[in-house]
């Protein structure tokens, strides 16, 4: 069996996924925080399209791009689009916006406590043995996960391709997360959560 699909991945999937519908059904946006959500995701989308523009997965080293500030630029894109959806579908100033940005802190802890090191224990070894040497000496200069400021210089010429980010099928990503904050814009108009707690 692929193990893409094995049982327990496939319920964390179907969880994480079940998550993401809650949060954005039980959201009650404002203006400002909604736009500022906004704007987080569409940095974490561009992060994630840069990230995908210098990767060739488990055929090259890749130290460029944002791969010189942090080994894991997708996850860190991934991560900050759950802060900026999260943002926009809460509010301080009402109990459902409230529960919406608990709900959001329960969420990222879950991601960097316990996605991000299971997905590390599993992919280090693996491009260890594709890579040796040279995933070591990444490791050696960028962190896992919070970036550092200054690019490590590895050596590596390569550069961004459009291509790469078509390759790494990421354009269906921006579509996933276009639905996401027109479903928190318009949520008075579907969510079965409106007018509860407001």
């Amino acid at each position: 069996m692929n193990s893409r699909f094995t049982p327990i991945r496939l319920l964390r999937k179907c969880v994480a996924f079940l998550s993401g519908f809650l949060l954005i059904a039980a959201s009650d946006p404002r203006p400002l925080t909604f736009w500022v959500g906004s704007l987080l995701v569409v940095f974490a989308w561009a992060l994630r399209i840069w990230s995908f523009g210098h990767l060739d997965k488990n055929l090259h080293m890749t130290t460029t791009g944002p791969y010189a500030h942090t080994r894991n630029p997708a996850y860190l894109g991934s991560f900050i689009a759950l802060l900026g959806v999260g943002l926009a579908a809460g509010n301080p100033s009402t109990f459902r916006g409230q529960v919406v940005w608990v709900f959001l802190v329960v969420l990222a802890l879950i991601f960097v406590i316990e996605y991000l090191p299971r997905k590390f224990q599993r992919e280090y070894p693996r491009l260890r043995k594709i890579f040796g040497e040279d995933l070591d000496r990444h490791a050696r200069h960028v962190p896992d996960f919070l970036p550092r400021l200054r690019p490590w210089r590895s050596g590596d010429p390569r550069k961004f391709s459009w291509s790469r980010v078509t390759a790494n099928h990421e354009w269906p990503w921006g579509l996933v997360l276009g639905l996401a904050l027109i479903g928190i814009a318009t949520v008075h108009k579907w969510s079965p959560f409106v007018g509860f707690a407001g």
